[in-house]
């Protein structure tokens, strides 16, 4: 298209100069120069005609830069985990001033528990009251029960493992299952996993702050 426009412009001028140059000299007569004038507008009348029709045939020019729109319907399974934890319910469970601080999670529960599931989203904050440290938390997020049973009872068995750091005592006193890991170095320390729902949990504490911890537990579905 931009080959034919530029085409045209260059027989126009070229028309245009030729009828010129006949007028200026009198190379015609009268009736002859007439003649000429008239079929070379008929030329020029042709080609705008012709312009016109092929700019009409073709499709509005796209921005090469534009990208196609993308339907995203098809992605509205994407489940956004959103964990169940927040200094609210800590502020509820007794603390005074609680802080949560995220923090990145080694593949280790307490640090010394390796464990990695390939169906769970592991949350893992450091907790604080105050400028006092508290403890850790592990919230493991699971699709469904049974996934969350199965890492429950794989958490345990990795736990059980460690028989050089201390030993697994399941107690199944809060909420659908629970044990402790009892350290034998860190005696004033709690190591406890629960089981709840579609949701396992890993605390890590001072002792001394169990009574506020009991009540976190209650608290969190």
């Amino acid at each position: 298209m931009q080959k034919f426009t530029i085409f045209s412009a260059i027989l126009s001028i070229s028309i245009i100069l030729v009828i010129g140059d006949v007028l200026t000299h009198g190379y015609l007569n009268e009736e002859s120069t007439e003649e000429i004038v008239e079929e070379a507008m008929e030329t020029l009348e042709t080609i705008e005609t012709t312009e016109k029709e092929e700019n009409t045939d073709q499709p509005p020019a796209e921005d090469e830069e534009t990208n196609e729109s993308v339907d995203l319907s098809s992605e509205t399974d994407l489940k956004v985990l959103i964990p169940n934890f927040s200094e609210d319910i800590l502020l509820e469970s007794g603390f005074f001033d609680p802080v949560l601080k995220d923090s990145i999670y080694s593949g280790f529960v307490f640090q010394f528990i390796p464990y990695t599931d390939a169906d769970a989203f592991v949350y893992q904050w450091n907790i604080f009251d105050g400028e006092s440290y508290i403890g850790s938390i592990y919230e493991m997020k699971y699709p469904n029960e049974t996934a969350s049973f199965q890492g429950y009872l794989a958490l345990r068995q990795a736990g059980s493992s460690k028989t050089d750091i201390g030993t697994v005592n399941e107690v199944n006193n809060y909420k659908d299952a629970s044990f402790y890991f009892n350290h034998n170095t860190k005696t004033q320390t709690v190591h406890l996993v629960i089981r709840s729902g579609q949701n396992v949990y890993a605390y890590e504490y001072a002792h001394r702050y169990h009574e506020s911890m009991k009540n976190l537990f209650n608290l969190v579905p």
